[in-house]
């Protein structure tokens, strides 16, 4: 009975049910702004918000008053910025200018810089290194280059070390008495011509010195002539060519897909025949002529490799030499026309060092390495022949040999074979 009271929420004595407690009023938790709905639905009243009181204090105006008033606060003082006189050390001629610099103002009115010491840039000031000859290495180690004189290469040198190899700087300022004028180019090639001799000299030769810049890329001014050119030809296109020429790439590359998907296609197909295999002369010219029929094929927009004699041929005419196409058809040839000869193939073709695919594969280039395939096939048929019948000989001569070395009578030995 009394459990059942205890259920019921009376009390055992018989009297009245207590009253309810009064739920007290607890503060309710705010989502405070920026807070992700699933980071709040992990607080709760084991985990109080306290950072919603700091951002209670932020949001109150005096509170971002007194936030900034804090973070200004510096020993050094409060920031300000004077306009004031600098020097540059990367500069000789004692140039001063004026900016706006960061200073600090202490309690007792006083103003210092920021950077106490030289200029703050100075630090970035680097100056590249400038190849320099004295007189024996002039007469050693330069070579004669008509058309310039030591006085002017010394010019030269002069301007590179004052200007730091800015070149268009260089070209504009240049103005040596008697001299042709003198283009970009020129003054690289000059500058850095005579630096690379310098270099390779000093060091005795090329080899400890081959990976340095000046070695392994020697300046070309025919190359830097081109460059500039077709940087000019470049920028001086109109939108209208730009978007032919964009148009001419996408039309090119649905060509390109086309052909790729025909050729899977082919290769798909030629599949189950590209496992044969040549045993002897009849069956390699078999098999030539069953290639020459695959490749004779019509195809749109591909003209064959070679006629019905294995031949190279010309593509016919109005027709487009286009070298992926070609080399596809190659493959698929070549598979067909190895079979079980590849290895021995792979190490003759090594002997004439012809075991790489020709750079330029066009048609006539593949329809002749087709043929030279075929004629190396045809070889080693003939080795592999002649190898069997010397083999076959040998054997004979060996036996002929062994019967006249026995010299059992001819009677016992037909009472033998008789027997």
């Amino acid at each position: 009975m009394g459990d059942v009271k205890d259920i019921l929420g009376v009390p055992r004595d018989g009297g009245l049910p207590a009253a309810p407690k009064s739920k007290k009023d607890t503060p309710k938790l705010v989502k405070p702004k920026g807070m992700s709905r699933e980071a709040f639905a992990l607080l709760s009243g084991s985990h109080p918000l306290m950072p919603s009181q700091l951002m209670g204090d932020i949001r109150k105006k005096e509170g971002v008053a007194g936030l900034k008033e804090k973070a200004k606060r510096d020993p050094r003082g409060v920031v300000t910025f004077q306009w004031r006189k600098f020097k540059n050390p990367a500069r000789t001629d004692g140039l001063e200018l004026e900016h706006w610099v960061k200073c600090f103002r202490d309690a007792q009115g006083r103003v210092t810089p920021a950077d106490k010491g030289e200029y703050s840039f100075a630090k970035h000031t680097k100056k590249p290194p400038i190849m320099r000859y004295n007189d024996e290495e002039y007469k050693n180690l330069i070579k004669r280059e008509p058309g310039w004189s030591r006085q002017e290469t010394d010019y030269l040198l002069e301007l590179c070390a004052r200007f730091e190899l800015r070149f268009p700087v260089i070209a504009d300022r240049y103005e040596f008495p008697g001299a042709p004028e003198r283009s970009i180019e020129d003054l690289k090639a000059r500058y850095y011509g005579v630096a690379r001799q310098l270099l390779v000299g000093r060091e005795g030769g090329p080899e400890s010195v081959a990976n340095s810049t000046l070695v392994r890329h020697p300046f070309n001014p025919q190359h830097e002539q081109k460059r500039k050119r077709g940087l000019e030809l470049l920028m001086q296109r109109s939108r209208e060519q730009d978007e032919a020429e964009n148009e001419i790439l996408q039309r090119a590359a649905q060509i390109e897909g086309k052909r790729k998907a025909e050729a899977a296609a082919r290769r798909a197909a030629a599949g189950p025949a590209a496992g044969a295999a040549p045993g002897s002369q009849g069956a390699t010219a078999a098999v030539v002529r069953e290639v020459t029929e695959f490749t004779n094929e019509e195809v749109v927009g591909v003209p064959p490799l070679f006629d019905e004699e294995a031949q190279p041929k010309a593509p016919e005419k109005g027709a487009t030499t286009r070298g992926a196409a070609a080399r596809e058809l190659v493959d698929a040839v070549a598979a067909k026309q190895q079979g079980k000869a590849a290895k021995a193939l792979e190490g003759a073709l090594q002997e004439i060092k012809m075991e790489a695919f020709p750079r330029c594969p066009t048609r006539a280039v593949c329809g002749a390495y087709i043929s030279l395939q075929h004629e190396v096939i045809e070889l080693l048929e003939l080795k592999r022949s002649v190898q069997a019948k010397q083999h076959m000989l040998a054997g004979m001569k060996r036996a002929k040999r062994d019967e006249d070395a026995d010299e059992t009578p001819r009677s016992e030995k037909r009472q033998r074979l008789g027997k």
